[in-house]
């Protein structure tokens, strides 16, 4: 008989000589398994894609209208003059627009819509549809659901939008796409364009609210400045007053120094009080607990613009991860801790801003201080003008200062309130959504087809389950290892009842006969798998015991079922074909299925032989084999049938069939559920092990081996019985095509 068994010539048992195992050896091993549960694999691909089939068919289709909203990336600060914001260049932002995108995902947005369209109202939003498992509940209990409040409903109605709704910035554009998913294309379309109208509301809005505080500051600002400058004017008009003093046109040159110098020193007051201005700004926008970024040099300022757009990027990530995980998940923490750290920063840029104006400031005034020195300094040398004149000046410089400040701040005030009165956005709509004409989901071919591969993947670990679970022997390498002798072959199992009516087989004891080969199957079909695999264990035999053979062969298995009676009805009957003289001996006097089946009528057998009846009395010949059979009869032996076959009476019975048969066949009883097999087996020259194939597990056949020494010790080898020769090429058994075709019909 010929077998291709690809594990056994691919790596040696344990124990001899392994080198480990091989990338090669590994990847063999998985296409075996895949080989072994394909059609599991296959089912589940099916039941998965069958699945998904029917979720893709039935699912309410979505359709998705999308509108885009343009927004300007400069932004400026409202008490910035028009001169000022000429020099500046715009400063591109990008991260303002993933702000702004994130401004378009937040609650305040989803309500005003939900508000604007009456979403609360809509069934497909406010949770007044039932689903699935509502109406199987209720249709169980056989009560309706109540009816959610005003107030459930419209948080249903926020948390159904908010849902449906999808923002997100146009790669390298200072474009955002707000698209929405609802059931019909009208409804997609009005809700995305509801979603885009609210936004922009709430951008002027907000644009509105930071006009009119910065108008409030500058009127109060302003007012202070008008004081300033009346109280300079009305000390420059006392001083006139006090001191006589009248104003000519003509000037002496000292006196068109001291006017050079006074100018110089106006100047440099004008600068002071822009420092001064700049510097309280910039210390009110730290002193708030937001910082306003609307400062010149705040927007042009790379620290401030990289930091802030981190900020933005991480702020959004922890959003992100606190909405799937939770405020407490240790990533969310460290990216609010990071995102305080960059606040931080830019305070700290910030403060050096500051920093920088107070020095300005500082500068301004030394500058100032200068002038005055040298003012006084021109004053020493022209004493002869007058002390009067040159403190006239002096308040007059002041004077036009505080004018000069005034007025700034006054044209600063008219443009912010005209701001005010009509507020506008920096950013508009430039696509509005329109009904699509396609639904966005479900996508059947994508849907089949992950039912398919998630089908087959679920298989695939089904498969591996199954077979790590699986402790059962189906090869002959595993056969090997589990008993530490070689396994002999395999013995298919039957194709059906009909299988097991052959000549001699038992017939009508009210139970179902396991499946397994007709005892003369050796007769009716010579040239058969299991016909191969008896002549090996006949060969076996003879070559055991240093070529002297071996006479007498036990037949076991480890429980009862696994076709050991049989495989000996057949075994005899192949010796005794080749015209040897054999005595089948049926030693499961517990069981002796082999007499019911082959001398049911029997009165005499290894009882009466054992009480001292002639062996030839006692045994049933065959009429066309030098076979003969003693059966076990039954009567008071089955109580000690330990005592029997281990008897000096059983071991002389034994010895005088070998003088009178070339060979000696005993069924014997199990090994697990009796200890008969011990009592007999050193009367046994060697035995056979069957074992069912794909059921007896490999722990059981250790057991069973560890329970009787002498049987592992004279043991020829395994039989795999009632094996599906289908299934064998799943395990890297292929037996040969010209036997392999009279059990393949199966």
């Amino acid at each position: 008989m010929t077998y291709i068994d690809q594990d056994l010539a691919l790596a040696p048992y344990p124990g001899r000589g392994a080198s480990g195992p091989t990338l090669q050896n590994e990847i063999r091993a998985v296409l075996a398994l895949l080989r072994r549960r394909l059609p599991l694999i296959l089912a589940c691909a099916l039941l998965g894609g069958i699945v998904f089939t029917v979720f893709a068919y039935t699912a309410t289709p979505l359709y998705r209208a999308s509108a885009e909203i343009s927004v300007d990336p400069r932004r400026l600060s409202v008490l910035d003059t028009k001169d000022e914001r000429r020099r500046q260049e715009p400063v591109f932002d990008p991260a303002r627009v993933d702000s702004l995108v994130e401004t378009v995902r937040s609650e305040r947005i989803t309500r005003a819509v939900v508000a604007d369209l009456n979403l609360d109202e809509d069934p497909e939003f406010n949770g007044t549809r039932p689903g699935t498992l509502a109406r199987l509940t209720a249709w169980i209990t056989g009560e309706a659901p109540d009816a959610p409040s005003p107030a459930e409903r419209r948080q249903a109605a926020v948390e159904a939008v908010a849902g449906g709704l999808s923002a997100a910035r146009v790669e390298n554009t200072f474009v955002m796409e707000v698209r929405f998913l609802a059931e019909t294309p009208e409804k997609a379309a009005r809700v995305a364009n509801g979603f885009a109208q609210a936004f922009l509301r709430d951008q002027i809005q907000a644009n509105s609210d930071t006009t009119q505080q910065a108008a409030g500051w500058l009127k109060k600002r302003l007012d202070d400045l008008a004081r300033e400058a009346t109280r300079a004017e009305a000390a420059v008009a006392a001083y006139k007053r006090q001191n006589n003093i009248a104003t000519a046109d003509g000037k002496s040159i000292d006196d068109q120094a001291l006017a050079s110098i006074s100018t110089m020193l106006t100047e440099a007051a004008g600068t002071t009080a822009t420092a001064q201005a700049k510097l309280d700004r910039v210390v009110a926008v730290n002193r708030a607990a937001t910082p306003d970024l609307a400062v010149a040099d705040a927007l042009t300022n790379e620290v401030i613009t990289k930091v802030r757009q981190q900020y933005l990027e991480t702020t959004s990530r922890a959003s992100e991860l606190a909405s799937r995980f939770g405020e407490e998940h240790p990533v969310v923490k460290r990216l609010r801790g990071d995102a305080a750290n960059m606040m931080e920063s830019m305070r700290s840029e910030l403060r050096r801003i500051e920093e920088v104006y107070r020095s300005d400031l500082e500068i301004a005034r030394k500058r100032e201080a200068a002038l005055r020195q040298s003012l006084d300094e021109q004053f020493r040398k022209t004493s002869d003008i007058g002390a009067h004149q040159v403190r006239l000046q002096e308040l007059e410089s002041t004077a036009r200062t505080a004018r000069q400040a005034y007025e700034d701040y006054a044209q600063r005030y008219i443009q912010t309130v005209q701001r005010e009165t009509f507020p506008v956005s920096e950013a508009r709509l430039i696509a509005e959504a329109t009904p699509p004409t396609k639904k966005f989901s479900p996508k059947r071919t994508l849907l089949m087809g992950l039912g398919l591969v998630g089908g087959g993947a679920l298989g695939l670990l089904l498969g591996f389950g199954v077979d790590f679970a699986d402790r059962s022997l189906r090869t002959r390498r595993e056969a090997a290892e589990a008993v530490g002798c070689d396994c002999l072959g395999f013995i298919p199992a039957a194709r059906d009842e009909t299988g097991r009516q052959g000549a001699g087989d038992p017939a009508g004891q009210g139970r179902k006969a396991a499946p397994g080969l007709a005892w003369d199957h050796v007769l009716r079909q010579p040239f058969s798998i299991g016909a191969e695999t008896l002549r090996a264990i006949r060969v076996a035999a003879d070559q055991a015991h240093e070529g002297r053979g071996v006479r007498c062969i036990g037949v076991v298995s480890c429980l009862p079922g696994e076709g050991k009676t049989s495989v000996s009805a057949n075994l005899a009957r192949l010796i005794a074909r080749s015209g040897r003289r054999v005595l089948l001996i049926d030693g499961d006097l517990r069981n002796p299925t082999l007499t019911r089946g082959l001398a049911p009528e029997a009165v005499t057998g290894l009882a009466d032989a054992l009480d001292g009846a002639d062996l030839g009395a006692a045994v049933q010949g065959s009429a066309d084999l030098s076979l003969d059979f003693l059966p076990a009869t039954t009567g008071g032996a089955q109580a000690d049938a330990y005592e029997i076959l281990g008897s000096p009476a059983m071991r002389a019975l034994l010895a005088e069939a070998r003088e009178r048969y070339d060979y000696l066949v005993v069924d014997l009883p199990p090994m697990m559920p009796v200890t008969d097999v011990r009592a007999l087996a050193s009367s046994i020259d060697a035995f056979v092990l069957v074992i069912e194939w794909g059921a007896t597990s490999r722990e059981l056949v250790a057991d069973a081996l560890r329970s009787a020494p002498v049987v592992w010790d004279r043991l020829l080898g395994t039989v795999l019985n009632k094996a599906r020769l289908k299934q064998l090429k799943r395990y890297g058994e292929a037996p040969s095509t010209y036997y392999h075709e009279r059990y393949i019909k199966a």
